[in-house]
This record gives C-alpha cells, structure tokens and sequence, in this order.
C-alpha cells in the first residue's frame, strides 16, 4: 500500500557517528564474536575506517549530494556485500558508511544470470566476496564495467584470487587506520534489495540516518550525547539467519545501537541448531532471531534430542514468515521464561508491528496497530476505521525509504510524498 513520507525529524545522526560515539564510550568491550575471533568495539572502529580508506582511495564515494537528486535516484558508488555471515559482512556495512558508499546485500544463492542482473541493476563499482562464489562472480565480471575494486574473503572453498581482486585482510592491513577524509551524512544511502518474490529484485533506498531509527532500532535522543546514553550494553544477540536478508542488517545494527554484542554461529552457511544452541549456552547470549517454522522446527528437535543450559536467553524474535502457535508453545515449554516475538515489516517501511507470546496459550501471530501504522481500503482512498470489517492494506507514515533505484514510476505508486 502507498505510504506517506513526513517531513525531515530532528533526529539526524549518520550511522557512522554514532557507532564511533558509542565505540568511544566502550572500546575494550566486544561488540562481535565469530568463531575465535573477538572483535572489540576500538577494533572494529579500526577495521571499517580501514576499509572505507581503502575504497576512498580507490575513488569511490559520494558524486552528488542527496539535496540535487529524486527519491529513485543515488549520487553515491555502490558496495555490493556478497558473502556469508561474518564479521566482515558487517564491517562491509559499516565501512561503506565511513566512505560514504552505499552498501547492499547480494543473496548468495543466485545463478550467474540473477546475479548479473543483481550487479548490473545495481551498477555496482565494488564487491566484497567469499572464495567460494568466485567461480560465479567470474562468470558475470565480463560483462560490469562499472566493477572496479574487488576484495575477496578467504575460507574453507579454497578458491584462488579473482583477477584483479585484492585479499579483505591484505587491503585491511595496506590500509590507514585513521578517520576517513570524508564528512558522513544522514543522506549518505543504505540499500536493501528485496528478494524478487513480487517480481524482479528492486534497491530500496534509505538516508541512513532514517533506517537506523526505523530499521536499526536506534535511539531517538534529539543529541548524539543522547543516542550515546542510550546505548546502555547488554544485548547480546545472535542471528541464526543470512545478513543477506534484512532482519540479519537490522537486529545487528539495533544490537550495536543498544551498545551490545553479536554473535555469529560458528556454520553459517546452514542451518545447525546444535551449533545454534552451543553458542548461546557457552556465550550466555540473550536475543536469538529466526525466520518461522523452517528455523523453529530444526531448533526445537534438537532440543528433544540434547540439553542445553539456556537460561540467559530471554527473548526470541521470528520475521520473514510465521511461527505457528503449536511451535511457540513447545519453545515456551521448554523454556518457559522466554519472550517470543513476531515481527512485521518491510524492505520500504522497515519495522512495523510485533505480537509477544509469554506463558502458554500462544497464537499465531494478530498484531494490534501502532503509531503511525494505518490500515487503507482495498480502493487504497480512505483510512479504515478500527473495527472496520473491510480488508484493507497495511500502510505505514513518517521515516520511509526514498524510492526504488533506477524505477520512478514504482517510487510513485508505492510513495505518497
């Protein structure tokens, strides 16, 4: 349904200001585990303003500010993110952000011909890439000219260097530690690409000072000295899906934005409950996200067949698709403090509506309306009133996307600015 974008809110913070007024306030704590790697909030502050030198330095940016341009426009290079889950999906973010290129996910599971039309609708100037999709990558880099900088990510595939491409720790390790000599903006783009079930996949694009309100979770302190005191730590969140997909962006951004911790399964390349299962007890992690049944089914076998110390966990939050009651009530069954969560979103609003279940007696997931969510007609020409027996569609007003890339007559339809 249409929805309606509100003039510019106070709150006006880059996401690359405020990881590093957090990361100030706590830089020997760790805000990222994978594996045997435990990356500290001053690392990670390191890491990604190496990366985002390495790509200034390659001459990519920011062209044209956000002021000159419409909502399906970009004047910024693009970061095509084309990897598993890791720590350096999400310095890839967060470095694109400190050069003012704007990332975006790839879904790994794409044949060549779909990830041509990935790079090419993207206009991709760089990628950061697993090994192991090297061989797919090279099948489509003949035909982006546009692909200038190629960094590769080395792992169990073994698969030799791309032409042209440069190792991720190599460039990280050439790199300059120091501030990037480039001034971040709430304008500075975040974009999602949706995943084609409606059609072809399309770029969303978000100011990211507007996703990491509504996205990201982050603070709406009208300060930065207020995002910094809410920050409060803590959260300690593990997302069992692929950063490929938003959730995966979200719930890590909303993580750090809280001051916390992610964790990453030491297997990400599948679904492995045990694994799933181990980090949490061992890392007394406190947030877990899946994605419906397919997650809940595998999870709650395991816990029939072992048992695991899961005391800490205290939340668990499902979007993407639905968890039904029956498998609600068997993860409340076997832990029965846990607060389960169902989230509603998109790729153009980001989160909307959520529905808790405590205790027993869960539901598939109804969810109540909120501010600044509205329920339209079918004909999309008036507000329906609560109560109301028509079945509408699901709008939402105040810090939306842009628009699509490239596509100003889908921006119309979908935008009502």
């Amino acid at each position: 349904a249409p929805m309606a974008r509100l003039p510019a809110m106070t709150v006006e913070f880059p996401v690359a200001e405020v990881h590093e007024a957090i990361a100030a306030t706590r830089p020997d704590e760790v805000c990222l585990v994978f594996r045997d790697r435990r990356i500290t909030w001053r690392e990670m502050t390191d890491r990604t303003r190496r990366l985002a030198n390495h790509l200034h330095r390659a001459g990519l940016g920011c062209n044209t500010e956000r002021s000159g341009l419409q909502g399906h426009e970009t004047g910024q290079d693009h970061l095509a993110i084309y990897l598993h889950n890791g720590n350096e999906y999400l310095e890839c973010m967060l470095g694109g952000f400190k050069a003012r290129v704007a990332p975006f996910n790839v879904n790994y599971r794409y044949v060549a011909e779909e990830l041509r039309y990935l790079l090419t609708d993207s206009n991709a100037a760089a990628i950061v890439v697993h090994s192991a999709f090297a061989p797919t990558l090279a099948e489509v880099m003949p035909d982006l000219p546009n692909l200038r900088v190629i960094l590769q990510v080395a792992d169990h595939s073994g698969n030799e260097l791309l032409p042209g491409a440069v190792w991720y720790e190599d460039a990280l390790a050439a790199s300059s530690g120091e501030k990037p000599p480039v001034t971040w903006s709430p304008d500075d783009l975040y974009i999602l690409y949706t995943g084609g079930t409606t059609g072809m996949p399309k770029g969303v694009l978000w100011r990211n000072a507007d996703a990491n309100v509504e996205c990201f979770g982050g603070s709406r302190a009208e300060t930065l000295e207020g995002v910094v005191a809410d920050a409060t730590g803590g959260l300690k969140s593990l997302l069992a899906p692929p950063f490929m997909h938003g959730a995966g962006h979200w719930v890590s951004f909303r993580t750090w934005n809280s001051g916390g911790c992610v964790y990453v399964q030491d297997h990400p390349e599948r679904l492995d409950p045990a694994d799933i299962w181990g980090l949490i007890e061992r890392e007394q992690v406190t947030f877990l996200l899946i994605v419906g049944d397919a997650f809940g089914r595998p999870l709650l076998d395991e816990l029939d067949r072992n048992s695991y110390d899961l005391a800490s966990l205290t939340v668990m939050l499902s979007g993407g698709a639905a968890l039904s009651a029956n498998l609600k009530d068997e993860f409340l069954q076997h832990l029965p403090t846990l607060m389960v969560v169902d989230g509603l979103g998109s790729s153009e609003a980001g989160g909307q509506l959520s529905h808790v279940s405590v205790g027993s007696g869960a539901t598939t997931g109804t969810f109540p309306i909120s501010p600044g969510n509205h329920v339209l007609s079918e004909a999309l020409d008036r507000e329906l009133p609560a109560g109301d027996p028509e079945i509408g569609w699901l709008a939402k007003s105040g810090r939306l996307a842009l628009g699509y890339l490239g596509d100003a007559a889908k921006t119309a339809r979908t935008w009502d600015s």
